[in-house]
């Protein structure tokens, strides 16, 4: 029973091991998509600041700097769209991650399950068999205080 129990601690690690792994890689997706997000919030920003630089030229008659503040914003809306779609797939990847380490949880919790059950199986086994030593120890005492007694007791009979 105990090299079973070794046994099933050794995969508990190893699941342990598995599981600290997907949630390594869901961490790191998730940073991802975070970081996709900050991009595309700073497209808008920059979009934003272009239009704005836009308005300004057109009140001084500007435009040159109408020209370049229009194609700063459109090429902002370009990346704008670009990095939603990389937001979008590492989305889906963050979900895969999440799913993966999900199972990965819930296998790692039922080994730990296996192996406290195989722990507690042991425990009371060695319960019991420490109690029938004691019981035996206790009934091979009193068996022999009984033929002492006895033995004791017949001498005295002889004896008088």
């Amino acid at each position: 029973m105990r090299a079973r129990l070794k046994v099933l601690q050794r995969l508990a690690i190893l699941h342990g091991v598995v599981e600290r792994t997907h949630a390594a890689v869901l961490e790191r997706r998730a940073t991802e998509v975070r970081e996709a997000e900050e991009a595309i919030d700073l497209q808008h920003a920059v979009a934003r600041s272009a239009v704005f630089e836009g308005r300004a030229a057109l009140i001084v008659d500007d435009r040159m700097g109408w020209s370049l503040a229009e194609a700063q914003r459109e090429l902002a809306g370009w990346r704008c769209e670009s990095l939603e779609r990389i937001r979008m797939e590492r989305e889906a990847l963050r979900a895969s991650a999440h799913e993966q380490y999900a199972v990965s949880r819930i296998k790692s919790e039922q080994m730990r399950c296996v192996v406290q059950g195989v722990e507690t199986e042991i425990a009371i086994e060695e319960g019991r068999r420490s109690q029938a030593a004691m019981d035996d120890r206790y009934l091979s005492r009193r068996s022999w205080v009984e033929l002492q007694r006895a033995l004791r007791d017949g001498a005295e009979i002889k004896g008088s």
